[in-house]
């Protein structure tokens, strides 16, 4: 998820699917695509009235095969966020958001500011549910087995809320459903200076988590502060 200048969306767009595309190879060159696909042609024509067949609509099917798995060649999907401002890529590859865009960072002295003028922060958002509690809280669920459970060591840890055109949620009951969810344990609530970052955006009816590290000396992950920074 991508911060832009309001009114660029497009250029935004533009120029962020041009830093993902050519900087995939090198951050991540063992990279593979997570699209289902089947290789070959479902199509099995009738031996006897195969030369009868309507060559303009085996043309058309073709052009429409061609489209398809043009489209499932793709690394990264566009997605309209219905949001002034913020613009959002699926990611169709066997790599996380976050450590896509931490690997980024940490190379942010390659990164040509000029080719993304219209773009601020690089939110890495590495799960997504519907914006209504009993999904959020399932999603959550999911998160914490992955992310915080393996976690065996005294960690602080805070809780970043981001609402855009979404009037019945608000931030309170966000963190009021989230909160006691935390394992008690290892770790320690520090909004000053938290170790990690539970990041719970809405966007109209969508939700996105992510647990991120070093939030606030990443500048919240503004990846053009960084490298004007550098």
């Amino acid at each position: 998820m991508v911060s832009c200048n309001v009114g660029s969306e497009t250029r935004a767009l533009g120029q962020v699917k041009q830093l993902l595309d050519s900087t995939v190879h090198d951050l991540f060159p063992d990279h593979e695509l997570t699209w289902e696909r089947f290789e070959g042609d479902l199509d099995v024509p009738n031996l006897e009235e195969n030369k009868e067949e309507d060559k303009e609509e085996e043309e058309i099917k073709r052009l429409e095969r061609e489209r398809e798995h043009q489209k499932k060649d793709k690394r990264f999907q566009a997605v309209d966020s219905a949001c002034s401002g913020l613009i959002f890529f699926r990611f169709r590859i066997n790599t996380k958001p976050t450590d896509f865009v931490t690997k980024l960072i940490d190379q942010k002295d390659k990164i040509d500011q000029t080719k993304l003028k219209y773009c601020s922060r690089f939110t890495p958002i590495d799960y997504i549910c519907p914006a209504t509690t009993d999904r959020m809280t399932k999603c959550f669920e999911r998160l914490k087995e992955q992310e915080l459970d393996p976690i065996k060591t005294d960690t602080k840890i805070a809780i970043v809320t981001e609402i855009r055109n979404n009037i019945s949620l608000k931030k309170p009951d966000i963190i009021q459903l989230i909160a006691p969810m935390i394992p008690k344990d290892h770790f320690k609530v520090d909004l000053t200076k938290p170790d990690l970052v539970i990041l719970v955006t809405i966007f109209k009816s969508v939700c996105g988590m992510s647990v991120l590290r070093d939030y606030y000396p990443r500048k919240k992950y503004n990846l053009m502060a960084l490298i004007e920074d550098k």
